[in-house]
């Protein structure tokens, strides 16, 4: 035992059986703020799938109450738009360039798909409602200046967003289920594989185009199928543009 000397060391020494361990200290509470409950929700929804990004849940990763949450975000419809603002600031946008309008929109589809790809649930959050937030507005602005600068008129530009704008989510939202179901290419190769002999072994006399399709519905890989897709799309655009 000491007296009115230094303290005893004590770190290295384990504590008696019978006495209460000593509980954890709670993790210190960050300030709330929009962006750090949107900072949260990302994370949930990286991890865990959109199905888990609850107002509950989001909490849970800041260590408060969900209730703590709602004096900066109304609902969690509110949150998930929220998440697809965040989301999509990334998506880069090359400055306009009037002689070739065509390829920048190209390039602006394929930057798309591969950002909102990348985070499982984006896609279904962009299917859901009309954009507002301030960075899908500059991506609003920034695709329908490039449908202008390629000559469609006002009315195909509008609609040309529009379908363009539903064309991106779902080809990112079959992408992320790959990705996150785990399914490789070489998986999908196989399954492919499966399917024409599935077609192929398909009554004749019933189903005669199917079978003699077989081969070809099959053929080419995903990107090649994203870019015929792409292709005709603009294409079809540029014609009715023409008329």
């Amino acid at each position: 035992m000491t007296s009115g000397g230094t303290r005893a060391e004590t770190d290295d020494i384990p504590a008696p059986p019978w006495q209460r361990p000593t509980k954890a200290a709670k993790p210190a509470r960050r300030q709330l703020s929009r962006d750090a409950i949107v900072d949260a929700a990302l994370r949930v929804l990286d991890k865990e799938g959109l199905d888990a990004v609850t107002m509950r849940r989001v909490g849970q990763e800041l260590h408060t109450g969900a209730a703590s949450l709602y004096v900066h975000v109304e609902n969690k419809e509110e949150l998930h738009h929220l998440l697809l603002d965040r989301v999509i600031a990334d998506i880069p946008l090359a400055v306009p360039d009037s002689t070739q309008p065509v390829e920048q929109i190209k390039d602006f589809v394929r930057n798309s798909v591969r950002v909102m790809a990348a985070h499982p649930g984006v896609a279904q959050i962009a299917m859901s409602g009309l954009p507002s937030g301030a960075n899908a507005m500059r991506m609003m602005e920034y695709l329908l200046s490039l449908l202008k600068l390629a000559g469609l008129p006002d009315q195909v530009a509008a609609w040309a967003g529009d379908l363009l704008g539903d064309f991106i989510p779902a080809i990112a939202l079959e992408q992320s289920f790959f990705r996150r179901a785990g399914i490789t290419e070489q998986v999908i190769v196989e399954r492919v594989d499966q399917y024409r002999d599935y077609l192929l072994s398909l009554p004749a006399d019933r189903f005669p185009t199917l079978r003699a399709l077989a081969g070809n519905m099959v053929a080419g890989s995903g990107s090649e199928r994203f870019e015929f897709k792409l292709d005709v799309l603009l294409s079809g655009l540029l014609t009715v543009a023409g008329r």
